[in-house]
């Protein structure tokens, strides 16, 4: 009975800990998969919403990350105004993100079917690097049965 009431704040604390690690792990993982993706010009250019959602994303992410660096110690996040609120609401955006790429490729796919010979990743590297017709190369054997390699000139 003495110590009940401080037991209970930090069981509280604990608890919110935990739901701030899982959000955290869920968001890290799902950002660190969509950054490269949208560091490319040519996918923002092609998918500016998901882009405008990554940005906020982006940049909660890049802050909570200061803030962890400047004191790493665990207690501390669970003591940062609305930082579970801040990864929920980065977690679902980042899950309407992915649907949007999701749906993207799946367009691509349709426009045109040997799309459907890649991953998702080696599709968005081709997509990701329009201006460059080179980065096809590695990709070509999937697509194309009996053709490894294409030679490009300048004209």
């Amino acid at each position: 009975p003495l110590f009940r009431s401080e037991m209970k704040t930090w069981e509280e604390r604990l608890v919110l800990l935990q739901d701030i690690v899982d959000a955290w792990l869920k968001c890290q993982a799902t950002w660190m998969y969509l950054e490269p993706i949208f560091s490319s010009e040519d996918i923002l250019a092609q998918m500016p919403e998901e882009g405008r959602k990554f940005g906020i994303v982006d940049t909660y992410w890049r802050e909570i990350m200061t803030e962890a660096i400047r004191d790493p110690h665990a207690m501390v996040i669970v003591a940062m105004p609305k930082m579970l609120d801040r990864l929920k609401e980065s977690n679902q955006l980042l899950e309407e993100i992915q649907k949007g790429l999701n749906d993207y490729l799946e367009k691509k796919r349709l426009y045109f079917a040997r799309f459907f010979f890649l991953s998702n990743d080696e599709l968005l590297e081709i997509l990701s690097e329009t201006k460059d017709p080179l980065r096809v190369q590695p990709h070509l054997k999937k697509c194309f049965e009996g053709i490894a390699k294409l030679e490009f000139n300048d004209q």
